[in-house]
């Protein structure tokens, strides 16, 4: 009997999916995170007549998440931040636009912008997912004399 109740237990644990869901954040959570580290950060309001500058998911890739598109004010410079349903898609995102994410968040024109790119590493601990894939790789046959 124990022998048996040994077995079943095996079995149902090693059934289990040990697969690490990752976490993701709302808009609040990100915006609570941004205000403790930087204070005089501001969500900047888009103008009627502006409509160019909104910030929508037809722009973006699958898993963008309908009407989650903020512009971002961080010392005087503008960040799009951009909620994706999953971490992998707003990794996925980042890869495509050459830009920054961080768990479910995509951090967009951030690249060109050594501010923004220190508040996004700093506050979110936010990665290019293209810099950190070409960390370590030997130069190409190109530049080798």
């Amino acid at each position: 009997m124990k022998l048996l109740i040994s077995l079943i237990l095996l079995l149902a644990l090693s059934s289990c999916s040990c697969s690490k869901e990752e976490e993701t954040y709302s808009a609040t959570d990100m915006w609570r995170l941004a205000q403790k580290s930087e204070p005089n950060i501001e969500l900047v309001p888009i103008p009627a007549g502006m409509e160019h500058k909104r910030v929508l998911c037809r722009n973006y890739g699958p898993g963008c998440v309908q009407g989650s598109g903020k512009r971002i004010k961080v010392k005087k410079v503008e960040l799009i931040t951009i909620q994706f349903e999953t971490v992998e898609a707003a990794r996925n995102e980042a890869i495509r636009l050459n830009q920054y994410h961080f768990a479910n968040w995509l951090f967009d024109e951030v690249t060109e912008e050594p501010v923004l790119k220190y508040f996004v590493k700093k506050v979110f601990n936010a990665v290019n997912p293209s810099e950190v894939s070409n960390q370590g790789e030997p130069p190409s046959a190109s530049t080798q004399e």
